[in-house]
């Protein structure tokens, strides 16, 4: 007697389902229907294999799969399904299986509605017609659906599932949201914890410590459907927050009011890839809903977000990264001043140095090494005079904005500015010089005693251009301040008039970057140039 498997599929829910759980009346129809044909044809049904709510177009199905793996081991000899699309309807894996797999392990496919067996071979080519036309009904239908999604998007219309995490679905509108408050507290939380400068690892530990909800498990709780697979195995288990999750927030537009869809595509209807979209290409429909958070926060931390993070390594046991993370560069070759050691005796202190110098040791830049505490000291020095300046004179402001309208001023101004340049491109070209010089000694081109001559000249050279561009800088300082924003500067000042120490939103307000030099072999001074915000 042979012995047949019987195969199920429907691909998504019949309304006479019941509860969860239950066979959908079609898969019960179908489940008789194959019973029926293997007793009337004298088979034994060894096991039946049903796979609810899965598309034909693809292999990778619970039952379909261990179908497969059964009929490897020789359980059966016979697979019965009510027609060929039930079985599959992808082209390809219609020929894999039913012309390939199938007969090479002595498997007769049948299906009784269609009437295909693939025993007989005089219907193989019928077989191979309704194979593309299951295709070309999948794809058609596809191309449809896309295009009722692509208009739905366009005109603003929410597709999701869920809402994204700070919002509901709105109950009048299924396409819009309205704020959910405590997830919503939760994005304001981590936004400002950014600013404070905890790096997204921190973030994830100061929720977990205060028992706040991740977005998989706060949907669960809240009775959604929702699943994660990546979540579930332990961020819903222990409650775990992820630096994605974290990044993803920080990030996502949605939070200023905006809808953003169609920012990724299946490559292809038969297959379950999806690439990203380029930008041009997305749906973004402004002010879809309430904003969480303002823009001038969202960009503040992108903007943070697009520099590198130097983090002080936990030296006061704190979770964040330093005051001047991001802020910092060599003055020489642009690169950021990273983390090289502590200092002897002093935990609370570090040494920084120029990234490109550490990388290419010392061979394509200096170290420009300086202590944190020192670029801490000249900072709050600098900032404490702004401040007082401001807050004993209220004429200041206004003053200054007469001097600017100055044309001599802004012809000196210019000239000034023209003659930073000109140094800066000098100081280039030493920098250049100085490596060749030493590849020449190393080499044997030029003698030791010419060698000492050429570098001797070289400092002193650069000790007198650095002194002009110190000279130069404490000029351009008593205007660079108001001439971008008189009353931005005045606002800050008033916002930051009681500090006793700095911060990460002062230095954030105030500074845009810090640009540090090399230290004057003769002099010890060391270049630190403030590029403030206004």
């Amino acid at each position: 007697m042979d012995k047949a498997a019987l195969y199920l599929r429907l691909s998504k829910e019949d309304i006479d389902k019941i509860n969860k759980g239950d066979d959908s009346e079609s898969i019960v129809n179908q489940r008789l229907l194959l019973t029926d044909y293997a007793i009337s044809h004298e088979m034994q049904i060894v096991d039946i294999y049903s796979d609810d709510d899965y598309s034909g177009l693809y292999d990778d199905r619970p039952e379909f799969d261990r179908l497969i793996c059964d009929s490897k081991l020789g359980k059966f000899n016979i697979v019965i399904s009510k027609s060929q699309s039930r079985f599959t309807r992808n082209m390809e894996h219609m020929e894999k299986y039913l012309h390939h797999d199938f007969p090479l392990l002595g498997i007769r496919f049948i299906g009784v509605v269609d009437g295909v067996d693939t025993q007989n071979s005089a219907n193989k080519k019928s077989r191979q017609i309704n194979g593309l036309v299951n295709e070309w009904y999948c794809e058609d239908l596809s191309n449809n659906i896309r295009a009722v999604f692509h208009q739905k998007m366009k005109s603003g219309q929410y597709l999701g599932g869920f809402a994204p995490y700070g919002y509901l679905k709105d109950p009048n509108n299924k396409y819009k949201f309205i704020v959910d408050e405590y997830a919503a507290d939760n994005v304001k939380k981590i936004f400002s914890l950014y600013l404070e400068g905890y790096s997204t690892k921190a973030i994830c530990s100061i929720l977990e410590d205060q028992n706040v909800l991740n977005p998989s498990l706060y949907k669960k709780k809240q009775g959604f459907l929702y699943q994660n697979v990546k979540s579930e195995e332990f961020g819903m288990r222990y409650n775990l927050w992820s630096e994605t999750t974290i990044k993803r927030i920080l990030t996502n537009e949605v939070y200023l009011g905006k809808l953003i869809q169609g920012t990724c595509k299946k490559v292809s209807y038969k297959d379950k890839k999806v690439v990203s979209t380029p930008k041009e290409q997305w749906y973004i429909t402004e002010n879809h809903h309430v904003p969480i958070i303002n823009e001038d926060i969202f960009y503040k931390v992108a903007e943070l977000r697009s520099k590198r993070r130097v983090g002080k390594e936990n030296q006061c046991g704190e979770k964040k990264v330093h005051i001047f993370a991001g802020k910092l560069r060599c003055s020489i070759c642009g690169h950021t001043m990273i983390k090289s050691g502590g200092v002897r005796g002093d935990k609370t202190d570090a040494y920084l140095r120029c990234q490109l110098a550490n990388k290419s040791r010392k061979k394509e830049c200096t170290s420009h090494s300086i202590r944190f505490s020192a670029i801490e000291e000249n900072v709050l020095k600098r900032i404490q005079e702004i401040v007082n300046d401001v807050l004993s004179n209220k004429n200041y402001m206004s003053e200054l904005g007469k001097i600017l309208q100055d044309n001599d001023f802004e012809n000196h101004e210019q000239e000034k500015r023209k003659t930073m340049k000109q140094i800066t491109c000098r100081k280039d070209e030493i920098a250049k010089s100085m490596k060749t010089l030493y590849s020449d000694r190393l080499n044997n081109v030029i003698s030791y005693d010419m060698f000492c001559q050429l570098k001797d000249a070289f400092d002193n050279e650069l000790t007198k251009l650095n002194a002009q561009i110190n000279e130069i800088t404490e000029e351009l300082n008593i205007f660079e301040i108001p001439k971008k924003s008189q009353e931005n500067i005045s606002e800050i000042v008033k916002r930051h008039a009681d500090y006793t120490k700095l911060t990460h939103t002062i230095v954030n307000d105030f500074i845009d970057y810090i640009e540090i030099g090399e230290k004057d072999k003769n002099t010890k001074q060391q270049e630190i140039v403030i590029h403030w915000n206004f």
